[in-house]
């Protein structure tokens, strides 16, 4: 687990975890997470789950803390309901998915892979 603290964007930056699945959970500041499948509003009190190899980029428009898990065996994924029923876990249609995105950038972005634990450019 992870604890973040940021107070700017990523511009023109990147990053890729080839580790594992992150759980992103915001406590304070709303995050806009760019991906490869589109665009994402994670405010606190929501989660956000980016799979292993998915590329990203956070914007935020104030200063913004919460926590990260890194998932390294598996992937992050809905529980069955079981026993419990209909009423008692989230639901898929509780979750939201990436809105689709597409914009013509030619500037040079910087991507940083995570790698066994280490950090690449």
């Amino acid at each position: 687990i992870y604890i973040y603290a940021c107070n700017t964007s990523m511009d023109n930056t990147a990053f890729c975890s080839a580790d594992g699945d992150f759980l992103i959970v915001p406590q304070t500041g709303t995050l806009y997470i760019v991906t490869e499948m589109g665009k994402m509003t994670v405010a606190p009190r929501e989660i956000a789950v980016i799979q292993r190899g998915i590329r990203f980029s956070v914007e935020i428009t104030e200063d913004s803390r919460g926590w990260v898990a890194e998932v390294f065996k598996g992937h992050l994924r809905l529980p069955d309901l079981g026993p419990i029923g209909a009423n008692g876990l989230a639901n898929p249609r509780d979750f939201e998915t990436p809105v689709a995105y597409f914009e013509e950038d030619s500037t040079e972005w910087r991507v940083i892979h995570k790698y066994q634990g280490e950090m690449f450019e």
